[in-house]
């Protein structure tokens, strides 16, 4: 199930002191590395999203720590038949918790320019975006298709963007906000998101 909190970027130092409790230690270290405010409430959101999930879905409550692959993808220290990514952007979250492997990418949507999509688009996929009247929208829409298919072994950055074909994306489903796209993979049919609030998250997480 795909999960998303959207306008994240409204939350503020409030939100943060109210999910800090929530967090296992790990992920409080995590925050501790981070300077940047709007870091540290995503870095929050996105944990405690994932909490939820589990509660909801599996009727797990406790605290989860991450292990992680030789790539660095996470997965749920003491429940390896559960899967999960998480993502966020300037403005949005998204967790994706599933009974096998599974990926999400959420990106804003903004101005990108030629020299940057170069870099994840093929000569062909460039061509093709660009002479199209929402070329910017659809660039945006392809990196987070990328983006996710990328992060299904967690090599993430390290993937050559250029070589992601149509049909190694079949599998990748993309969901389109008010100011974001968010791709998720999974090999069953397409799912509608959940969206979820902060009051939703702690309510379930007081209980």
């Amino acid at each position: 199930m795909l999960y998303i909190l959207e306008n994240s970027d409204k939350l503020g130092a409030e939100f943060l002191t109210e999910a800090i409790p929530h967090l296992s230690l790990q992920r409080i270290r995590r925050l501790d590395e981070l300077r940047i405010e709007s870091d540290r409430i995503n870095c929050a959101a996105a944990y405690i999203m994932l909490r939820y999930a589990l509660i909801k879905e599996y009727g797990i409550s406790e605290k989860t720590d991450f292990i992680f692959t030789e790539h660095g993808k996470p997965y749920a220290d003491g429940h390896p038949d559960i899967y999960f990514n998480l993502s966020h952007c300037r403005n949005s979250c998204a967790c994706i918790v599933s009974d096998s492997e599974t990926a999400v990418d959420i990106a804003d949507i903004r101005r990108v320019s030629l020299r940057t999509a170069a870099y994840f688009c093929s000569e062909e996929e460039l061509e093709r975006i660009t002479a199209g009247t929402e070329s910017n929208s659809e660039l945006i829409r392809l990196w987070s298709r990328k983006e996710c298919l990328s992060k299904l072994d967690g090599r993430g950055l390290m993937t050559d963007f250029k070589k992601i074909t149509d049909d190694a994306l079949s599998c990748v489903h993309t969901v389109k906000g008010s100011n974001y796209y968010c791709s998720y993979y999974s090999r069953q049919d397409k799912n509608e998101p959940v969206y979820i609030s902060a009051q939703d998250i702690f309510s379930a997480l007081s209980n």
